[in-house]
């Protein structure tokens, strides 16, 4: 029977004023297993750092209540119970932690440590920034408005993000797991070791493409032409990708922007 532990952490919160800061530390049930974390935030910059320990310590702060815009006095002879703030639920199972912000709260900042060796996951729908620094183990971010960042980390990444900035930079790569770096309105930036080997495909419509590396590019691939059933129309398309390999060649690494710079550099 899979086990589930949910915690829910609520915080006191005045009409225009910032809710005060919480902390908690949970621990993963099999410290000597895989670890995964999972962030998923509604509103609010998410920070994901390594540490040399074995809890995830979660910070919170920030954050204004849609739901309510002023604070009633309590009538006389009366006090307050609880709070009118949101919260942030957590649950842990299968050695997963998975963190939730609620929308209610409103933008929640979160600082989250995990332990090094650790995979994780960071959703955000509306964050200035996303910042993942000092993890070994998959990487998955996307933030869809706003950058994400991608620090001193060795083993995959996925990283996204809609309206913002893409910055990444790997010390080692896992030798068999295909990556990809996506923004539709931003820059993709990213530094991967000098010895990687990788099938790259790259593709801007409305920017430049620039790398330190010596990329041996594939010929121009032809267009697919396609026909419908009678034969009367075809269809020709080409995605404009640009493909190559990096050291021999390798898993695929993909570089997408529609708006925005590509640049790979060579650490």
């Amino acid at each position: 029977m899979k086990k589930l532990i949910a915690t829910t952490f609520l915080a006191a919160m005045a009409a225009g004023s910032l809710r005060a800061q919480d902390q908690t530390k949970v621990a993963f049930p099999n410290p000597g297993q895989p670890r995964k974390l999972v962030v998923d935030s509604m509103m609010g910059s998410v920070t994901v750092r390594g540490y040399d320990g074995q809890e995830v310590i979660i910070e919170t702060s920030g954050g204004r209540s849609p739901a309510r815009k002023r604070t009633s006095e309590p009538p006389p002879g009366m006090h307050r119970i609880g709070s009118n703030g949101g919260d942030v639920n957590i649950t842990t199972q299968d050695n997963t932690i998975r963190i939730n912000g609620n929308i209610l709260s409103g933008p929640a900042n979160m600082t989250i440590q995990v332990p090094v060796q650790t995979s994780v996951t960071v959703k955000t729908l509306s964050g200035k920034e996303l910042l993942i620094e000092n993890i070994n183990g998959e990487i998955e971010a996307n933030n869809m408005n706003g950058n994400v960042q991608i620090v001193n980390v060795s083993g995959s990444v996925v990283a996204h993000s809609m309206n913002g900035k893409v910055t990444a930079s790997l010390n080692t790569v896992m030798p068999d797991k295909a990556m990809s770096f996506s923004s539709f309105n931003g820059d993709v930036d990213v530094t991967l070791p000098g010895g990687v080997k990788a099938n790259v495909k790259l593709k801007t419509d409305r920017g430049d493409m620039f790398t330190d590396f010596d990329i041996k590019l594939d010929p121009t691939s032809p267009p697919t032409v396609t026909a419908d059933k009678n034969a009367k129309k075809t269809r020709v398309r080409s995605d404009r990708s640009t493909t190559g390999s990096i050291n021999g060649g390798g898993p695929e690494i993909q570089f997408t922007s529609y708006n925005g710079d590509i640049v790979i550099h060579k650490k």
